[in-house]
């Protein structure tokens, strides 16, 4: 029997906030390996599934912050969730937001980062931070993209494994969880959507935000970022 005759189908339950933050390249990996989707889309207000029949929770981004409870009615819920999914030993993927979502269920603090940041900066990758089978995965120095103002501190036993100029603690896998503030995820048109919906972001001059010329057409760079993510993917939910 070859691999692709034993190929265990998974379901994937994706948390989205807004409609132009989509999971862009993760959804691609799930499409191509097979897998099934159930999509909550928060912006349509719908019924939360049933935490116990979670097998695979992802967590994307969007402009609220965590705590946004007066504008975002379903912000507790959704926090709860998250949870609980953590505690049963769902595995976890939290993009941006749902990096914080995943910090604050741990316990650890969701605060506004000293700087914005928004657009493809370097960061530095720590291997000795992360679980043993995700070493050698990301290179120590690569190129990605950011659109993020929050931040988290980290707790004992868990260290960022990525960094930037603008953010000590960028990123983290623990266990059943894995939480990035940064997008390897994003297609070229989520880059456009995301500017189209803040343009006002660009009217001041920001250290660590780049105009919309120089986040565009970066083809190279989202192809190299989606291989990256392939192969995280594939050790992380099916490893």
């Amino acid at each position: 029997i070859n691999d692709d005759q034993i190929r265990i189908i998974m379901k994937f339950t994706i948390f989205q906030h807004v409609p132009y933050e989509s999971p862009g390249y993760i959804l691609d990996w799930i499409i191509e390996n097979g897998h099934s989707i159930e999509e909550v889309n928060f912006y349509d207000h719908p019924k939360l599934p049933a935490v116990k029949s979670t097998e695979n929770l992802i967590v994307m981004g969007g402009p609220m912050n965590i705590y946004d409870d007066d504008e975002f009615s379903w912000l507790p819920e959704e926090r709860d969730f998250v949870k609980k999914a953590i505690q049963q030993g769902t595995k976890v993927l939290g993009v941006c937001l749902g990096s914080q979502f995943i910090a604050d269920a741990l316990d650890a603090a969701v605060f506004k980062n000293e700087h914005k940041e928004v657009g493809w900066f370097d960061v530095d990758v720590k291997d000795e931070n992360l679980p043993e089978m995700f070493r050698g995965i990301f290179p120590k120095t690569f190129k990605t993209f950011h659109w993020h103002g929050d931040t988290f501190n980290m707790l004992d036993g868990i260290k960022s494994f990525v960094s930037t100029k603008a953010t000590a603690n960028q990123a983290f896998i623990k266990e059943n969880v894995a939480a990035f503030q940064f997008h390897m995820e994003m297609k070229p048109e989520g880059v456009d959507a995301l500017i189209r919906h803040n343009e006002t972001l660009f009217e001041e001059d920001l250290p660590f935000v780049q105009k919309p010329g120089q986040m565009l057409h970066m083809n190279e760079l989202h192809e190299s970022n989606r291989k990256i993510l392939f192969q995280f993917l594939n050790t992380f939910f099916e490893g």
